[in-house]
């Protein structure tokens, strides 16, 4: 007597994913949208945003990594059909328009989720060494350098390029098993049910929907609490008081780490004749100023700041006429320098509300109202 083929035994609906599975699914997809819109088309003012996106997708990554091995039958890594032969078999089918309802996974679709978890990964390992050195925030700010940060910055980037394709091969896979052989993949996702040849298996229950809860908010609060109490490299005291006093009458008064010690040294050598005005100080203050700047030039910080402006000494000594200022603003207009809340170029507390600090971090730019970032 033949087996019976698949349509001609019995088929049923029976639950495949288990509750938390579904819901790191949609999270995933949440979450992965807010990086690529915040990564790829917004300002980088937005850059807060897209690093909480990161962080929520590495709560998520590790409850998934964890939940490969104690989840139900088919959230287990174990489970994953990825022998090469059945690979090449499943592609065979597809090829010649078969394509059966699987319990679990399909070959094909197996490995894709390998090779999306392998890409997330390397997104926010890269993401947390770029935000770390390169922004100097986030848990790793006190051990990654800005070069470091600065030169992993284009392996974030490549992974980011990578997911992106792969996340299009993946919907262009559901769409034909969907379209094509008429399986419901995206209600099997939100409900957990398959109609197929159930095969015992399966033991999505609600014990593990309980136990998957508990893992991601364990996760998640252990997650909160590092990136929380982890402390920056660079963090910067106040101005010293009577630099900012001597400096700050005609302008603001510029974070040392802006300038180069050889840089200061000509400015204060020049106060008689400032850009056009006699900013002289007393020898005393002077003396006082003096020391300060040097001991908190850019040769003494890691920041981003210090690296692209402090540390590139222009002809005229100028912060406005570095090649990395000048790519920053290219984008605005001289009217918009010329805004009440602005003044000049010279203002970048109007913009950059953590200038004094040197920081300068993305997430603290604040346009004033009435100015466009074109």
């Amino acid at each position: 007597m033949r087996p019976l083929q698949q349509s001609e035994q019995s088929v049923t609906s029976v639950l495949i994913w288990d509750l938390p599975l579904r819901l790191f699914h949609w999270a995933m997809v949440l979450v992965v949208c807010v990086a690529a819109v915040t990564g790829y088309l917004f300002e980088d003012w937005w850059l807060d945003v897209h690093v909480w996106a990161g962080y929520a997708l590495t709560a998520l990554l590790l409850f998934r990594l964890i939940w490969g091995f104690v989840g139900s039958y088919y959230s287990r890594f174990n489970s994953f059909p990825l022998s090469i032969g059945g690979v090449r078999t499943h592609l065979f089918d597809l090829l010649r328009g078969r394509s059966d309802p699987k319990e679990g996974h399909t070959p094909v679709g197996a490995w894709m989720i390998v090779l999306l978890l392998t890409t997330l990964i390397g997104l926010v390992v890269s993401g947390f060494v770029v935000w770390g050195g390169q922004e100097n925030n986030g848990p790793l700010a006190s051990v990654i350098s800005y070069g470091v940060g600065k030169g992993v910055e284009d392996v974030h980037e490549i992974f980011a390029n990578i997911l992106m394709g792969l996340i299009g091969v993946h919907l262009a896979g559901v769409l034909v098993e969907t379209v094509i052989f008429k399986h419901d993949l995206i209600r099997a996702m939100l409900t957990g049910e398959k109609q197929v040849v159930p095969s015992g298996k399966s033991t999505a229950g609600l014990k593990h929907s309980v136990i998957g809860i508990v893992l991601f908010t364990v996760i998640a609060f252990g997650l909160t609490y590092w990136i929380n109490s982890a402390s920056r490299a660079n963090e910067v005291a106040a101005l010293d008081q009577i630099y900012k006093q001597a400096c700050g009458e005609c302008h603001m008064a510029y974070h040392p780490s802006l300038r180069t010690q050889s840089a200061w040294d000509q400015l204060m050598q020049g106060l008689e004749d400032h850009y056009g005005e006699d900013a002289s100080l007393s020898d005393e203050v002077a003396q006082t100023v003096r020391t300060y700047l040097k001991d908190n030039n850019a040769l003494n910080f890691d920041t981003e700041a210090a690296h692209k402006i402090g540390r590139i000494n222009t002809p005229s000594l100028r912060i406005t006429d570095t090649r990395f200022w000048q790519k920053k603003h290219d984008d605005f207009k001289d009217a918009d320098f010329r805004h009440p809340a602005v003044g000049s170029k010279i203002n970048c507390i109007a913009c950059h509300k953590d200038a004094e600090t040197g920081r300068f971090d993305d997430a603290s730019i604040k346009l004033p109202k009435g100015i466009k970032y074109d």
